[in-house]
C-alpha cells in the first residue's frame, strides 16, 4: 500500500478514536502504540501525527510526546467563535450550492434525530459532513474539519444538559426547513442561532469535565 495511503489510514483511524470518545482531550499518545494499533511502520505514524497536529487535533504535552488537545475554556470558547463565522456560511452555501441529489440525502436524515446517544452522535456529524460537502468550498471545509472533530467529543456532554436534546432538535428542524425552501438566507440564520445555543451548551458541558477551582 503507498506510503501515503498508510498515513491517511492512520489519520482517520485516530480522528475516529477522538470522534467516538476513546482518545479522551488530553490523553498522551505513544507512537509504539499507535504502530501495534494501526499495524504501520513508524514513519507513516509520524507523519499522521504531524498531520494531526497541523489541524489542531494534537497538541505537544509534558515532557516529549503528543497528547489529543485539551478543550478547557479558553479554547472552546474560540473554537465556537470561529465556528459561528463558518458554519452559517456554510450552511447558506449548501442551500446555493448543493445538488438536488445532496439536499435529499440530507433531508432523508431521520426527523427527529434518533434516542440512542451513539446514533444521534453519528447522524450529526454526518449533517457536518453533508453541509460541509455540499457548501463547494475547501477552505472552508478544511478549517471546519478540524472544528468538528474537536468539538464533537463534548456533545457526548453537552447533549446530557437538561433540555438540550430537545433544544438541538429544534434547531436541527429550522435548518432543514430553510434547506427543504431553498431558502440560503433563511438557512444561514438558523445555522447561526443553532451555533450560539451549541456554543453555550459546550462551555457548560466544558464546566462539567473541568470544574473551575475557587
Amino acid at each position: 500500500m503507498p506510503e501515503e495511503s498508510l498515513r491517511g489510514r492512520v489519520v482517520q483511524a485516530i480522528r475516529q478514536a477522538i470522534f467516538s470518545g476513546v482518545l479522551a482531550p488530553g490523553q498522551r499518545l505513544t507512537e509504539r502504540e499507535l504502530v501495534e494499533l494501526t499495524g504501520v511502520s513508524r514513519t507513516s505514524v509520524r507523519e499522521a501525527l504531524r498531520h494531526l497536529q497541523a489541524l489542531g487535533l494534537l497538541e505537544t504535552g509534558r515532557g516529549r510526546g503528543l497528547r489529543v488537545a485539551s478543550l478547557d475554556r479558553d479554547s472552546v470558547q474560540h473554537i465556537y467563535e470561529v465556528r459561528a463565522a463558518l458554519e452559517p456560511t456554510a450552511a447558506e452555501l449548501f442551500v446555493k450550492r448543493a445538488s438536488d441529489a445532496e439536499v435529499d440525502e440530507l433531508l432523508r436524515l431521520p426527523d427527529p434525530l434518533p434516542d440512542d446517544l451513539e446514533q444521534r452522535l453519528e447522524a450529526m456529524y454526518h449533517v457536518d459532513e453533508l453541509l460541509v460537502r455540499g457548501a463547494r468550498n475547501p477552505i472552508l471545509a478544511e478549517i471546519l474539519e478540524s472544528l468538528h472533530t474537536r468539538i464533537h467529543a463534548l456533545r457526548r456532554v453537552s447533549l446530557s444538559i437538561p433540555g438540550r436534546r430537545e433544544a438541538s432538535e429544534r434547531e436541527y428542524d429550522e435548518i432543514f426547513a430553510a434547506i427543504r425552501a431553498r431558502d440560503p438566507k433563511r438557512a444561514e440564520r438558523a445555522s447561526r442561532r443553532h451555533v450560539r445555543a451549541a456554543a453555550q451548551a459546550a462551555l457548560q458541558a466544558v464546566e462539567l469535565l473541568e470544574p473551575r477551582r475557587p
